[in-house]
């Protein structure tokens, strides 16, 4: 639970952040966008001219489809348009992204908080399914899965404003994940500490481990540790692409004749429904991973 006093201090500093910043981190950004992730995007013409709740798949280890959004707005709008973003604390702790996001408008992935910042005329990028969804095995990066999470929709009719849907096509092969090591979460306590369901183990994750551990009988593993390690987070130059669907008109979608939780549960098989048709569709049309 956010105070009175720390939700004003929080949106007073949200209208304080220097747009110079963001043109500073901007030709970085273009670079990844353009050049290294290749990314494109579609259906800006879907984005409504009030404010509004735009949600997404989540995908890869440390989840560069975020900032690629990120930019892809400053780049459309240059600060015309006010939107933030809802990032786990997990994120705005990462001593590489927590000197970035909050800057960007990233703020904690708190109900409240996000209700007061529709309140304010801000539009909204949820990623609803989090860090779970976005530590599923490789195997599962065709999978859209918010694990019947329905906040997000709480909010949107409490708010009235309409949600954008976005399906993200490729941002999920930056990574190799095995596996979302929830059982490895749990063991370390990391559930209950900092509400992270998963420890994901990489392709990359595994060549460190096996450095570290044949290091402990033969000294020339344990020098390729440290490349190891810095490897293990630095993303593959997938292809990533991104489709803004029609906005979904929640409200009209309400019927009286059926229970709050039918109509929670109606709205988000159409929402996640929509996203994973686009998903299927465009990675049908990609010819091999990575290089889309």
């Amino acid at each position: 639970m956010f105070t009175a006093a720390q939700k004003r201090r929080l949106f007073r500093d949200l209208e304080k952040v220097d747009p110079h910043f963001a043109g500073r981190i901007v030709p970085f950004l273009e670079g990844l966008y353009k050049y290294y992730f290749r990314c494109e995007i579609e259906g800006w013409e879907n984005v409504p001219d009030e404010r509004a709740m735009f949600v997404g798949n989540h995908n890869g280890l440390l989840t560069f489809e975020v900032l690629m959004m990120f930019y892809a707005w400053w780049d459309r709008f240059h600060g015309s348009r006010r939107a933030l973003g809802l990032a786990h604390a997990i994120a705005l702790e990462n001593p590489f992204f927590r000197w970035i996001i909050p800057k960007l408008g990233a703020i904690p992935a708190s109900p409240e908080l996000a209700l007061e910042a529709l309140k304010r005329d801000y539009s909204l990028l949820v990623y609803p399914g989090g860090e779970k969804e976005a530590f599923r095995p490789y195997k599962e990066r065709k999978k859209v899965d918010f694990f019947q999470r329905k906040g997000f929709i709480r909010i949107a009719l409490k708010a009235k404003v309409p949600i954008v849907p976005i399906a993200s096509i490729g941002a999920h092969e930056t990574y190799v994940i095995f596996d979302r090591g929830e059982q490895l979460a749990e063991k370390l306590g990391l559930k209950g500490s900092m509400r992270l369901h998963g420890v994901p183990i990489t392709a990359r994750g595994v060549f460190f481990a096996w450095c570290v551990a044949t290091g402990m009988l033969t000294f020339f593993p344990l020098l390729l540790a440290p490349a190891a390690f810095f490897w293990t987070f630095v993303p593959m130059p997938a292809k990533m692409k991104f489709v803004i669907l029609p906005p979904v008109d929640v409200c009209s979608m309400v019927d009286p004749k059926l229970s709050e939780e039918e109509n929670l549960q109606k709205i988000y098989d159409h929402v996640i429904g929509t996203i994973q048709s686009t998903v299927t569709s465009e990675y049908a049309k990609r010819k091999f991973p990575i290089l889309g």
